[in-house]
């Protein structure tokens, strides 16, 4: 309670710092970003701004029977921080299951254990004694007494290490789905990134917040016993070494074919013919510049795949797949909407080319995005669109812009949201309406998203991190229109992509490439207490002009767009609309003109892409 209310009192508290625009609250803790030119209030990365690399070669296995995962790795860490480091850190996302960790939620008691067991570690050859480790709430620091890693150095640092993968089927995030079918993310002693505005992240993984991670490249093998496949982040590097002639040719055409191929199917699979025989299949998998690796195996999993072209002028295209159980009547069209998705991101929203090569969407048990993989569960006679499409949307935030979602989940969940709304639309040609907004808005539940998502917890962090900004994507997109938008947002994409933006770099950049003052509208959005409330203040005969004049009341403190529906007393309907700028100066009461020489007989103010907490003031009838 003492840190959130900490946090609030800051927010009203706020110290103006020259570097930023002066109406908006600027944490002191971030000037030194802007003091020492890593970021520059343009919005654009600064002259001196860097950020450290990571290369990753691993070996991975997993025995079924026991859930045991081992795995081995040499890592070469580059530190391009003009700081020497005296410690490195790494994320140890298994030991959320570790005896005595933060937990936001019960996990199932035979699931907790000793973590990560670390096997041998050595830094730059050098075995590292149990005494120059720390460990705690999912980190393990080195502790380089002597060794510091000098700005511009690398280092290299090798580690076995092995745990046991959690039983429970509802484990957050990864899923032993059944007892040959495994979804295995964070599965890896992964180096923690050092920033330009923070140092070292620090935020645990407790199990609600998500991830924060640096670029790196991946060269990965996965070995499972005959029989399994293997999806994973990256590209295969061997499927011909394991796949007989007839389904690496169907792996192969799905690479050019925009219909849906079946490379396998389980009845293939568990027939024997998919695999040259071997004891043991080896994968290898090769990724760059990607923030994480994932990987997911079966022995019984449907596969389909296809292609979808994601930039014209390259003539790049993406493979797409599905792996699903035969059970899962809603996946056997999650190729499909996956594909269709990906090419509406590529040319409209966000109208960017999908950045990567491969996208797999696997049947597992929650609804959760990582780089080039998805973890979606099914949803039975539920359509699947708008989860397939929200999950791999989130290929742009915070994969290809590589946001700290541990403290500002919104700036990826909430485009999230912005992206499944109006391609689901699209897709399906059904009207969606948007998440909750209007029923927890105002409450003490809704809670500014710039307070930091590390935070903040249940409905708060929903509120923050998805309903909120999108509804306010959306007001952004109304009120600057759709080439005013895209154009940001292209920008945006191509100063931060591969980097890591802060809210500050998305404010700025909007600011700077639109061409307006967007202070108004970020301020109370993002920084304020409030909601949206529009309301019919009053209907007024203008006889000078001769028509109706209809005054809307901004009842709440968030600028929202208005619509008005008229029904004229002929019997016609119209409907009227001004952009969130109807109260960019500061009024509390917008004009509405309607049609000079109709009388008009019925009013409803509202839509279903506007939130409003209290729509009994919003409809009109003429006496």
């Amino acid at each position: 309670m003492f840190r959130l209310l900490t946090t609030i009192l800051l927010l009203g508290a706020a110290q103006i710092l020259p570097a930023q625009p002066s109406d908006l609250f600027f944490p002191r803790n971030l000037q030194r970003a802007y003091d020492k030119g890593t970021r520059s209030t343009d919005g654009k990365p600064g002259p001196n701004y860097w950020q450290n690399r990571a290369a990753y070669q691993m070996n991975v296995s997993i025995e079924p029977k026991k859930r045991r995962l081992q795995g081995e790795a040499t890592i070469v860490y580059t530190n391009n921080s003009p700081d020497s480091l005296t410690i490195l850190r790494f994320k140890l996302a298994a030991d959320r299951y570790r005896k005595g960790s933060l937990r936001d939620e019960d996990v199932n008691p035979e699931d907790v254990g000793d973590g990560v067991t670390i096997e041998s570690l050595t830094y730059n050859g050098r075995p590292v004694p149990e005494k120059e480790q720390r460990r705690g709430n999912t980190f393990l620091d080195l502790q380089l007494r002597g060794k510091a890693l000098p700005a511009g150095a690398a280092a290299t640092i090798t580690v076995k290490w092995a745990y046991t993968l959690p039983a429970d089927k509802e484990a957050t995030r990864e899923c032993v789905c059944d007892p040959t079918t495994f979804f295995v993310p964070y599965w890896y002693p992964q180096i923690a990134v050092y920033d330009d505005y923070r140092g070292w992240a620090y935020a645990p993984y407790s199990g609600q917040q998500e991830f924060y991670h640096d670029f790196s490249n991946y060269d990965v093998t996965v070995t499972m016993p005959k029989g399994y496949m293997v999806w994973a982040t990256g590209e295969w590097q061997n499927p011909a070494d394991l796949l007989e002639k007839t389904y690496l040719d169907r792996f192969h055409a799905a690479h050019t074919d925009t219909g849906v191929v079946k490379v396998f199917t389980e009845a293939e699979l568990k027939a024997g013919g998919v695999f040259k025989k071997a004891k043991q299949h080896v994968f290898r998998f090769k990724a760059t510049d990607v923030p994480d690796f994932t990987f997911a195996s079966s022995d019984h999993y449907n596969w389909d795949a296809t292609s979808v072209l994601v930039d014209p002028k390259t003539g790049r295209r993406t493979f797409v797949s599905a792996a699903y159980d035969t059970k899962s009547k809603d996946y056997y069209r999650v190729a499909r909407i996956a594909a269709d998705g990906i090419h509406l991101m590529s040319t409209w929203q966000p109208g960017y080319p999908f950045p990567y090569p491969t996208m797999t969407v696997f049947n597992g048990n929650d609804g959760m995005e990582y780089p080039m993989m998805v973890n979606d569960a099914s949803l039975g006679d539920r359509d699947p669109t708008n989860l397939t499409v929200h999950e791999v949307a989130h290929t742009y935030f915070p994969f290809m812009m590589g946001i700290n979602e541990q403290e500002y989940a919104w700036m990826d969940e909430g485009w999230a949201n912005f992206f499944d709304f109006l391609l689901g639309d699209s897709l399906t040609g059904k009207k969606s309406n948007l998440r909750g907004y209007a029923f927890t808005a105002g409450t003490d539940s809704d809670v500014p998203p710039m307070v930091r998502s590390s935070l903040l917890s249940g409905g708060a962090y929903g509120t923050a991190s998805y309903s909120r900004p999108q509804n306010a994507y959306l007001a952004l997109l109304d009120l600057l229109g759709y080439e005013t938008f895209h154009r940001c947002m292209t920008e945006y994409m191509d100063r931060w992509k591969g980097k890591h933006p802060t809210p500050y770099d998305f404010f700025n950049t909007w600011n700077e490439v639109s061409g307006q003052d967007l202070n108004w509208f970020w301020k109370p959005w993002f920084f304020e207490w409030g909601y949206p409330d529009l309301g019919i203040q009053s209907v007024v005969r203008e006889d000078a002009t001769n028509r109706d004049v209809i005054y809307v009341e901004k009842k709440g403190n968030i600028p929202v767009p208005i619509y008005v529906e008229i029904t004229c007393t002929d019997g016609t309907t119209q409907t009227i609309h001004q952009t969130a700028a109807a109260w960019r100066a500061g009024n509390r009461v917008a004009r509405i003109d309607c049609p000079s020489g109709q009388t008009v007989s019925k009013i409803v103010l509202g839509s279903r892409m506007v939130s409003d907490v209290d729509r009994k003031n919003n409809t009109w009838t003429k006496e």
